[in-house]
């Protein structure tokens, strides 16, 4: 049912793409980070949250029709359901259905409990189509409260040296997480960049609680909260007027690096190796497709294990991985 052209993951029997690369007539969005959701589409289907984030970060003019999660609905021949995905607020597996078979796209997930977004959810399938961002054995996530807990202990000993924390987070479900976690646990006062204050508004109208943050007040030179700005503010004029500061960075790639930054933490919004297992069997999938990563580990284990990792009906591409950009983790 899933076939991939120039534009991205194509549904012929609907006449749809699921996050489309280049524009097209009709596009179902599985959540509204930048390398999935894009301008340019005439017409737009998606979860009501992930509508509004869309239209505060591309335009309030976008064609959306909003579908609530496991809502069936009918596009030509086939049948689409939202699932949710647990990656952010309003992330989806888009389910579809032919009446003879079941394909599920994931778009990102994680398996992780997450107090700011709905918990995936596991629907039995034909075929998987995954997400393999951290599809090696080398990324297996910490517990998530002691990574939380080293955010702390981080803040306090930058408060004995009288200097600010700068947390750097992803924008979207990344630092609407990090703050709810910390101020389920602590009485910290949260300094947030604009970008993240506008989200967080979305995230509060859903009915998601705490994520109050202040403005960033440059008259101070040193605050008692904690600064959570995302990584593309890292130089930013504003940020200048806290210097002296330490800079932390929340992330699943912390494993491999913290990326210049002074302190990494790991804690991600996708899938580790251990979970991207357990949910390609819970689905029964007879066969698996693998996206966004090439993912050659987790081919050859499921190979072991009787899985067919099998290849999209190809248009000119050679591969069977659909490579996209990271723009979070």
């Amino acid at each position: 049912m899933i076939v991939l052209k120039d534009e991205g993951l194509y549904c012929p029997e609907g006449d749809f793409f699921i996050d489309p690369l280049l524009p097209c007539k009709n596009a179902v969005i599985t959540h509204a980070h930048a390398d999935h959701a894009r301008p340019g589409m005439k017409n737009y289907i998606c979860t009501p949250e992930t509508s509004e984030i869309m239209k505060l970060r591309i335009s309030n003019d976008l064609l959306i029709k909003e579908v609530e999660y496991n809502n069936e609905i009918q596009i030509n021949s086939v049948k689409i359901t939202f699932i949710p995905a647990g990656h952010v607020l309003g992330s989806s597996q888009i389910k579809i259905d032919n009446g003879s078979e079941v394909t599920i796209i994931t778009g990102d997930y994680k398996r992780a409990i997450d107090p700011t977004c709905k918990a995936f959810e596991v629907h039995k399938c034909d075929t998987f189509v995954t997400e393999a961002t951290f599809a090696s054995p080398n990324f297996k996530w910490p517990c998530v409260d002691t990574e939380i807990d080293k955010i702390i202990d981080w803040h306090k000993d930058n408060q004995q040296k009288n200097i600010n924390s700068v947390l750097f987070s992803y924008s979207l479900g990344k630092a609407q997480r990090i703050i709810k976690l910390i101020k389920d646990k602590y009485k910290i006062n949260f300094y947030a960049h604009q970008s993240i204050r506008s989200i967080n508004k979305i995230y509060m109208k859903y009915g998601i609680q705490d994520l109050e943050t202040k403005t960033l007040n440059t008259k101070k030179s040193v605050i008692e909260g904690i600064i959570i700005a995302p990584p593309g503010a890292r130089r930013s004029k504003q940020l200048k007027n806290f210097i002296p500061y330490s800079t932390g960075f929340c992330s699943g790639w912390t494993l491999n690096s913290k990326r210049d930054f002074d302190k990494g933490f790991t804690i991600s919004d996708h899938a580790d190796w251990n979970d991207l297992i357990k949910t390609i069997e819970q689905t029964k999938a007879k066969k698996v497709i693998i996206i966004h990563g090439n993912g050659p580990m987790l081919r050859k284990y499921l190979n072991e294990k009787g899985i067919t990792v099998s290849n999209f009906t190809k248009n000119k591409y050679e591969d069977s991985t659909f490579q996209l950009s990271l723009f979070n983790g």
